[in-house]
């Protein structure tokens, strides 16, 4: 799977992409704190596996699912519309939607040399897992039990896959950024009306 690093950058991307309403400069916190962490919620499964000591014995199961996508949406839309929030709760649920999936999907896109490779994506309608036949990224070791979890993390070969990450990733974010600028700059907005 790629490194928080990876899912928080989709977690910025995601939150370019949030509903206008979400981006207001009330809420500007608050939606950059949500997009990441729902960039990076599917690894919740680590959490029961780190207090039996095994932090992979749960992961890329359940919570790495479009069934798990689409709950995780349905429950910030019913959230937003709790919070009477300031966009449509389809809107805010199908946002959520995408960014928990864009980390199904880049974890769908790791090199995974141990079985069972990939994520069960069906689940709970399959135990199958799944793993796209191209993938671009490097798995990001989390736990070796012979030297703990922090000097797992910071090992040579884990810092080369979140550069790497970085140098995959950011690119998308700039492009993002600069399309989303083009569409909002009044001067270019004109300019491309008038070349039309």
């Amino acid at each position: 799977m790629p490194s928080p690093i990876g899912h928080t950058i989709a977690g910025f991307c995601g939150f370019l992409l949030a509903p206008k309403g979400l981006i207001a400069k009330s809420q500007f916190n608050n939606t950059l704190l949500a997009s990441i962490v729902l960039a990076n919620l599917p690894d919740i499964d680590i959490l029961p596996g780190l207090v039996l000591g095994n932090p992979a014995i749960f992961h890329r199961q359940g919570t790495h699912s479009i069934t798990a996508s689409i709950l995780v949406g349905i429950f910030v839309s019913m959230l937003g519309r709790w919070n009477r929030a300031s966009v449509k709760f389809i809107q805010l649920g199908v946002w959520a939607t995408a960014l928990y999936f864009s980390h199904i999907f880049l974890d769908l896109l790791v090199t995974d040399p141990s079985p069972p490779r990939g994520v069960q994506l069906l689940w709970p309608f399959s135990n199958a897992y799944f793993i796209s036949p191209i993938t671009i990224f490097n798995g990001f070791n989390y736990f070796d039990p012979e030297i703990g979890m922090l000097r797992s993390v910071l090992r040579l070969n884990n810092l080369m896959t979140a550069l790497r990450e970085i140098v995959l990733l950011m690119p998308i974010y700039g492009c993002i950024h600069y399309l989303l600028y083009l569409s909002t700059n009044e001067k270019v907005v004109k300019v491309m009306k008038r070349r039309r």
